[in-house]
């Protein structure tokens, strides 16, 4: 998550970055801390076999 967020400093607003994670906490963690950060959670996360997508709109 560390990464996700220095990269959405560096975005333009309504930009969307995409989030790749093979942790299980992620799922509950990066979208707390998208909200925490003022970012946007485009949608619900994505589980594909062990990987997880998540879509961010930057503020």
């Amino acid at each position: 998550m560390v990464y996700a967020l220095e990269a959405l400093q560096n975005m333009k607003s309504g930009e969307i970055l995409e989030v790749l994670t093979d942790c299980p906490q992620s799922f509950a963690s990066v979208p707390e801390e998208v909200v925490a950060h003022g970012h946007l959670l485009v949608c619900e996360p994505i589980k594909e076999g062990p990987m997880i997508r998540f879509y961010v709109k930057a503020k």
